[in-house]
C-alpha cells in the first residue's frame, strides 16, 4: 500500500487523496489532471493487497496517512473515494474523522449488498484461472462504464487495469463487500461537508438510490447527479471533478 508517484508544486494547495475502485491501481484518475490545478493530488495504490478484513486494509491506510500527511502544511485535506474507495473513505471517517476537511463519495460500492446477483462473484472468481478471469471481464466492462462517453485510449487501460488483477484478489474484495456495514453512531458525529456523487446510468450499483441513504448520515452533504453516466464516471470525457466540487462550493 502506498502512494504513487507524485511531485509537490510550488504554491501552497489543499490535499486532495483519492482511494480508488476496485482496481486499486490508482491509476484511473489520470483522466482528471484538471485537479492538479487546485490541490496537491495522492493517489492510493493497493493494487495486490488481499486483506482478510476491513480492518486489516484500513488500518494500514491510516499509518500510511499520518506518516505521508502534515496537516500543519496543508490548510485542507480532501478525501475522495470511488466505489469500493468510497468504502474505504466511510471507514476512514468512522475511524479518523478530524483528519478530513472534505469528503467525495462518488459512487459508492456500500450499496453492494443489494446487488445478490454480484455477491455470488466471490465464490466463482476464487475458481477461475487467469485466462478465464481475462474473458470474464469482457463480459463485466458494459456493467462498469458507459462505453460511449469514454475514449477508446480509457476504455484500453481500464480493461487492462482489471485484467493485471489476480482472481484471488477480485473474489477477496468482493467477500469484503459483503461484509461492509457502517458505524451509524460515529458517522453521524462527522459534522464536516460532503459531497456525494452518482451516475443515473450506472448498471452495475443503484447509487442513486444510496446516494439519498447516504445522504442521511451527514448532516453537511450534498448530492451531485450526473444524470448520463455510468459506474466508472471519472473515465468520462465530459465529467470534470474540479467542475463539479466548484460548483457546489467545495
Amino acid at each position: 500500500m502506498k502512494f504513487l508517484p507524485y511531485q509537490m508544486s510550488k504554491g501552497k494547495k489543499p490535499l486532495f487523496i483519492y482511494l480508488p475502485g476496485m482496481d486499486g491501481s490508482g491509476k484511473l484518475l489520470e483522466s482528471q489532471r484538471d485537479l492538479q490545478h487546485n490541490f496537491e493530488v495522492r493517489c492510493l495504490h493497493f493494487a495486490h493487497d488481499r486483506a482478510s478484513d476491513w480492518q486489516g486494509l484500513i488500518k494500514p491506510l491510516i499509518h500510511l496517512l499520518k506518516k505521508e500527511v502534515d496537516r500543519e502544511i496543508y490548510s485542507r485535506v480532501y478525501l475522495c473515494g470511488e466505489s469500493f474507495g468510497a468504502c474505504m473513505a466511510l471507514k476512514l471517517v468512522e475511524m479518523i474523522p478530524d483528519f478530513f476537511d472534505r469528503v467525495i463519495l462518488v459512487n459508492s460500492a456500500s450499496s453492494f449488498y443489494r446487488r445478490s446477483w454480484l455477491n455470488c462473484g466471490t465464490y466463482i472468481t476464487s475458481l477461475m484461472p487467469n485466462t478465464v478471469y481475462n474473458g470474464a471481464t469482457f463480459l463485466l466492462f458494459p456493467f462498469l462504464v458507459k462505453i460511449s462517453a469514454i475514449a477508446p485510449s480509457q476504455r484500453t487501460t481500464l480493461l487492462d487495469t482489471l485484467q493485471s488483477l489476480h482472481p484471488l484478489t477480485v473474489s477477496n474484495r468482493i467477500k469484503l463487500l459483503n461484509q461492509f456495514h457502517l458505524n451509524l453512531d460515529k458517522i453521524q458525529q462527522f459534522s464536516q461537508p460532503v459531497l456525494i456523487i452518482a451516475s443515473g446510468e450506472d448498471n452495475l450499483l443503484p447509487s442513486l438510490e444510496e446516494a439519498q441513504r447516504l445522504k442521511q448520515f451527514f448532516p453537511q452533504s450534498l448530492i451531485s447527479i450526473l444524470p448520463y453516466s455510468g459506474h466508472c464516471c471519472l473515465l468520462e470525457k465530459e465529467i470534470n471533478l474540479r467542475k463539479i466540487m466548484h460548483k457546489y462550493s467545495f
